[in-house]
């Protein structure tokens, strides 16, 4: 099996990109479009072995020859010569081939637009953040996320207080009742996402959440071409540490909130108890932009299925000064001269 893997037009051999406008693979030479059924009958192969492969130190395009550089995590890239996508399919074999993949909804045109009209509203941020070298460096990349689903059992214990108040003459008397309380209860939670990259920041991704499961498909090799692609480094049973983190928060929330009638309630306790926990990988796609400024970096990340918008800019204060400079010396100049056309 050749470690590299590139899909060409049926027609003209030109290379084929997945197009998330209307869900098909594209050729921007000859403009022909096919199905997936059309690529993969065409791209009869076998199945994406489940032994690991083993791992090269280069990578040949097998579109011009150019040798492609990737550092170990990535698994789909573009030649840095010919342009044309490249999927390195060692890097999804064995343990990192994925059961499952949300293809893109967003056009890398859509991310830019959205881009551009989120960037605008921040006013103090860098001028090179709104240029269009910037703009146009939006990259579009599939992540990995394991998906577990769980079953929890779980429980809090608190103190619940209810504050009585009332006057008698000139005085204002306030009880003040203590009651111990118990709560517990199990739930089911599926698909649950936890990201499977220690490049990204798991706060920004959670933020990014929920995707669309119901537009989930089973992975196929061809939903990479014409996009970055990354493979997992942080592994199920790290993940699932994170997963049970936040399945128990989750919980302790529910149950937090079947507590009525006390003025204040507070945990003192709480318990879990984790059943049935399996987990699938998954690739989910995301658009992805990186600025620097003075030597931070500073991250734009964009759901690349239903758009939502995560991300931080930094204040230029030359910027913010000049801006309530001209606001100031424009607010004494109508004073000064609406004062005097008064006069």
């Amino acid at each position: 099996m050749s470690s590299v893997k590139k899909y060409k037009c049926l027609h003209c051999g030109a290379g084929l990109e997945f197009s998330p406008s209307d869900q098909s693979w594209k050729c921007h030479y000859c403009y022909s479009d096919f199905s997936i059924e059309e690529v993969e009958n065409a791209y009869d192969e076998d199945e994406l072995p489940d032994e690991d492969q083993p791992e090269l130190d280069s990578y040949s395009c097998n579109s011009c020859g150019a040798e492609l550089i990737a550092d170990d995590t990535i698994s789909a890239t573009f030649c840095l010569y010919c342009k044309n996508p490249t999927i390195i399919k060692n890097r999804f074999s064995g343990r990192f081939k994925p059961q499952l993949v949300i293809p893109f909804n967003l056009t890398k045109e859509d991310a830019q637009k959205i881009y551009t009209k989120w960037i605008k509203k921040r006013i103090f941020a860098p001028k090179e953040f709104k240029s269009k070298d910037e703009v146009d460096k939006i990259t579009g990349v599939y992540v990995p996320y394991w998906l577990f689903d769980c079953e929890i059992e779980g429980m809090i214990e608190g103190v619940g207080t209810k504050v009585r108040t009332w006057v008698t003459g000139d005085l204002v008397y306030t009880e003040t009742s203590y009651y111990n309380v118990l709560r517990d209860g199990s739930c089911r939670y599926n698909l649950l996402p936890i990201d499977g990259s220690k490049k990204l920041d798991d706060s920004i991704m959670e933020k990014i959440e929920p995707f669309d499961y119901k537009k989930m498909e089973k992975f196929s090799l061809p939903y990479m071409s014409g996009f970055m692609a990354e493979k997992y480094d942080v592994d199920s049973d790290e993940a699932s540490i994170s997963m049970k983190k936040r399945v128990q928060k989750f919980h302790e929330d529910r149950l937090k909130g079947t507590v009525k009638g006390y003025n204040s309630f507070k945990v003192k306790t709480s318990d879990a108890r984790f059943n049935e926990i399996d987990e699938q990988y998954a690739m989910l796609p995301i658009y992805l932009l990186v600025n620097k400024h003075k030597g931070k970096d500073h991250v734009f990340v964009l759901n690349g299925q239903t758009g939502k918008v995560v991300g931080d800019t930094p204040i230029d204060h030359l910027r913010q000064f000049l801006f309530f400079g001209a606001v100031t010396l424009g607010s004494l100049l109508i004073t000064l001269f609406g004062g005097a056309l008064i006069g």
